[in-house]
């Protein structure tokens, strides 16, 4: 596949998201999209913020790393904010482009650095990494890291560079969408600790949409439309997508039907 092609594909795939009503960023449809793209082994969400620490999201969720899952989801989360090489060279220049750990210069991850970078992911199968960056800072990152046994080439990774602008311009307009919500649906919401993925099923689910629907219209699985669905129920003290609809309403978090 070419890289036209598979920028032609990125295209349709932004405006298919952006054609959905979207209050938080569709990590799990990036993510899919960027394995198909770089035939990848797996994709990793890193969020890091000082509310809720370090959060990593693995895709396919079921990659067990050649039997290292325990200790990538481990390293993701204690030691990736200081010890991996691509956000050390982040925070030491603050240039956020996309790199992968192969062309990240000497004087950031010398050949002592690089050795022990291989020795432990080679065996999990992912030495190759490459990030691109959606927020890099001092104490806070959100980016999404590709990893697969061989090296990215400089076509791939001039590619990587092309997605990197289409993904920051989604993530401005969920930032942009969320702070439209007006401020006491947003109070409410927030005291029920709502996540706007959640509020986006609740927002169709007053449609009367099956899960299947639901998730194609919000461009998720519909496995993920339960697991969103279950803790709606939990959080408004419900049992049922009616009851669940009933209260949102009373609530103030969508407009009576």
């Amino acid at each position: 596949m070419d890289g036209t092609t598979r920028e032609r594909e990125w295209l349709d795939l932004v405006a298919e998201l952006l054609a959905a009503p979207l209050t938080e960023l569709p990590e799990e449809r990036i993510a899919e999209q960027l394995h198909t793209t770089f035939g990848l082994l797996a994709v990793a969400y890193h969020h890091r913020d000082p509310q809720h620490g370090v959060v990593q999201r693995l895709w396919p969720p079921d990659e067990q790393f050649f039997g290292h899952r325990t200790e990538v989801d481990h390293w993701g989360v204690r030691c990736t904010p200081h010890m991996h090489p691509i956000l050390r060279y982040y925070l030491a220049t603050r240039d956020w482009r996309a790199i992968q750990v192969a062309d990240v210069p000497m004087r950031f991850a010398d050949a002592s650095v690089q050795a022990r970078w291989r020795e432990l992911t080679v065996p999990w199968g992912a030495p190759a990494q490459l990030a691109l960056p959606l927020h890099v800072g001092q104490h806070s990152h959100r980016a999404f890291v590709m990893g697969r046994p061989d090296p990215f080439s400089p076509g791939e990774v001039r590619l990587a560079e092309t997605l990197l602008r289409l993904v920051r311009g989604l993530d401005r307009h969920v930032a942009a969408t969320a702070a439209r919500v007006d401020g006491p649906a947003r109070e409410v919401a927030t005291s029920l600790h709502l996540t706007p993925r959640e509020l986006a099923v609740l927002a169709v689910l007053a449609d009367g949409l099956t899960a299947a629907a639901i998730g194609r219209k919000l461009l998720i699985t519909e496995r993920t439309v339960h697991k969103h669905l279950e803790r709606l129920y939990t959080k408004l003290g419900v049992g049922d997508r009616l009851a669940a609809v009933l209260r949102a309403q009373r609530l103030g978090l969508i407009a009576p039907r």
